[in-house]
């Protein structure tokens, strides 16, 4: 991949920060950032960041990561009603109410790191992939379970709906970069993000692994575009049986 995976951990208290882990408010000068450039200083620049209410800079984590009030009534929830997009204003009500959130005041602070250098246990990892990249894990995944992975899109608050869902949920989820990624946190046009929670790294490092032992990668595919082309010997099989033509066996 073009940058390592992000692990994330959520920790209730400032003893569940690993040493080493910066806090831009604190550590750089009362700086502060957005969570999706806390995702992209450890994937960038391999920096383990510790991101409290007062580290941020963006309000809708802050809203549904439980670290601020964002409750239906509240100055952010109205705020974030009118700054949705959606012309009908109870849809948008609706949709605000229906964020996913994290219990209130649960939780001190999100620890991020690249998965390279994570010294705990992560509640999830991130991926920034290129749909090749993507394809070829949802490959091994399917090859473990045998079954279709469902996500829903939204073209909005991707550090929300890619973290907070397969957390609580415990299934992966692609998600598409926000507006946001893009603008401030330098993530490419061709990334989209996969997220896979805990109860899910077995399956989907077991179906990696499948895949590396048959020597399978994103380069495995040879692109062209020739007619006639050569195919596995199923295909001669299958073809043979329906009385059409066989091809030239591919020596893959």
């Amino acid at each position: 991949m073009r940058y390592p995976a992000v692990a994330l951990k959520l920790a209730q208290k400032p003893d569940d920060v690993p040493e080493g882990a910066q806090c831009p408010e604190k550590d750089w000068g009362g700086k502060h950032i957005a969570l999706c450039q806390a995702f992209a200083y450890a994937r960038r620049q391999n920096k383990i960041i510790c991101l409290r209410k007062e580290d941020q800079w963006c309000w809708t984590p802050l809203m549904c990561y439980g670290m601020c009030d964002g409750s239906p009534g509240s100055v952010a929830f109205k705020e974030k009603v009118n700054a949705i997009g959606i012309k009908d204003k109870n849809k948008a009500e609706e949709f605000v109410a229906s964020l996913p959130h994290l219990p209130a005041g649960k939780y001190y602070a999100l620890v991020i790191a690249p998965l390279t250098k994570a010294d705990f246990e992560p509640e999830l990892i991130l991926t920034y992939t290129t749909n090749a990249q993507l394809r070829l894990m949802l490959t091994g995944i399917f090859g473990r379970t045998g079954e279709l992975l469902d996500s829903s899109f939204l073209p909005l608050e991707s550090c929300i709906y890619s973290v907070i869902p397969p957390i609580l949920e415990g299934k992966y989820r692609i998600t598409l970069p926000d507006p946001g990624e893009s603008e401030r946190a330098l993530t490419g046009d061709d990334e989209i993000i996969f997220s896979i929670p805990a109860p899910k790294f077995e399956e989907f490092f077991g179906g990696v692994d499948d895949l590396l032992k048959t020597g399978r990668t994103v380069n495995s595919y040879i692109p062209g575009m020739k007619e006639d082309f050569a195919r596995p010997p199923f295909y001669n099989r299958v073809f043979e049986s329906w009385g059409m033509a066989e091809s030239e066996l591919w020596d893959r």
